[in-house]
């Protein structure tokens, strides 16, 4: 087996595969090649599995030739007329950019990659309004949670429950039929990682045996799922109304406070005398910080100055709605429908 790609493509291949297998897990740190009615690369986290089926046209081989992801990484040419040439020699596999040549010995192996590759896609949407609701609503979480995706009267919505906070994206659409994942929140993160690689306008969306497959292009993933872990109260956000905060002005009072406290901090957010201010209090410290002017009633919530600041730079509106919702605040962008639960602190 013998093939050659441009530096250019060798590069955003290889970016592509590293984003998918992250750093979480070290042993999913390699990329495969075979041929499955054409030449295929593929790359897993462990639950996301990534098949890439390439337009290079070569010659029928067998077996399935696997290559460390760093060390591709660490022949990525600089130079864009570089050409980046594949060979292969019984077990052994050649990566070579003319003036570096990487040998790999007993890399060759007989059974191809696992994954589910035959999906009904019921549901297509915009790719980037895709991404970029998955991207806010694992703005706050952390190894170990979830974010679950369903549908819900003609929306397809992505949430997350992060601590005591609830992140809600919608996205408008009209799924055939109603339906509920949860993925894990690294594969989430990989997927958002993933998809600012790609240049592509949508993302169909299936549903096979037991996972959830992603069509992008020539990109099939497909993605390990489990039963929903929570039921997002939807309700609260559908008419969230409120009163308007300039989402400038919270970002601002947010970078600084962030600076003066370390990540899983909390400090108060303070509604009264028509002021909305942030207030720490950490052994010989005290900061306060009028973060806007607020005409809506008084509340106080606790919450990480660090998380509210990934979340709200996510929230694409010049103005935010705040309002309480049944025991909560709710920080709401109707418009890019980006919304956020943070329970009140009861007196």
């Amino acid at each position: 087996m013998e093939f050659s790609i441009n530096s250019e493509e060798y590069s955003r291949l290889i970016d592509l595969l590293n984003r998918v297998a992250g750093t979480v897990e070290p042993t999913y740190r390699y990329f495969q090649i075979y041929h499955r009615r054409g030449l295929k690369f593929f790359v897993s986290d462990g639950c996301a599995k990534l098949e890439f089926s390439s337009p290079i046209e070569v010659d029928p081989f067998t077996g399935v030739y696997t290559v460390p992801i760093d060390y591709a990484r660490a022949l990525k040419p600089g130079k864009r007329d570089t050409t980046v040439t594949f060979s292969t020699t019984g077990s052994q596999i050649k990566i070579s950019t003319g003036s570096e040549t990487l040998t790999l010995d007993r890399t060759r192996t007989e059974e191809l990659p696992l994954m589910e590759r035959k999906f009904e896609f019921s549901f297509r949407y915009s790719l980037k309004e895709f991404r970029d609701g998955l991207d806010f609503v694992s703005a706050a979480s952390m190894e170990g949670d979830s974010i679950e995706i369903f549908s819900k009267e003609e929306k397809t919505y992505m949430a997350a429950a992060a601590g005591k906070l609830v992140l809600v994206a919608s996205i408008d659409s009209l799924p055939k039929y109603g339906f509920a994942f949860s993925i894990p929140y690294v594969t989430a993160r990989h997927l958002v990682k993933a998809f600012e690689e790609l240049k592509v306008e949508e993302i169909d969306t299936g549903v096979g045996i037991s996972e959830l497959g992603f069509k992008v292009g020539p990109l099939l993933f497909s993605v390990c799922t489990d039963e929903t872990t929570f039921s997002p109260p939807i309700s609260l956000i559908r008419n969230s109304g409120g009163h308007r905060v300039e989402r400038r002005e919270l970002l601002i009072a947010l970078g600084k406070i962030t600076r003066l406290s370390r990540r899983g901090f909390s400090v108060l957010m303070i509604s009264k005398n028509s002021t909305l201010s942030f207030y720490l209090k950490a052994a010989n410290l005290r900061y306060e910080s009028i973060a806007s002017s607020f005409s809506g009633g008084s509340f106080v919530v606790q919450i990480d100055p660090h998380r509210l600041h990934s979340v709200v730079s996510r929230m694409k509106a010049p103005a935010l709605n705040l309002s309480i919702q049944e025991k909560n605040l709710l920080v709401g962008s109707p418009e890019s429908g980006r919304y956020l639960l943070i329970p009140l602190v009861q007196p």
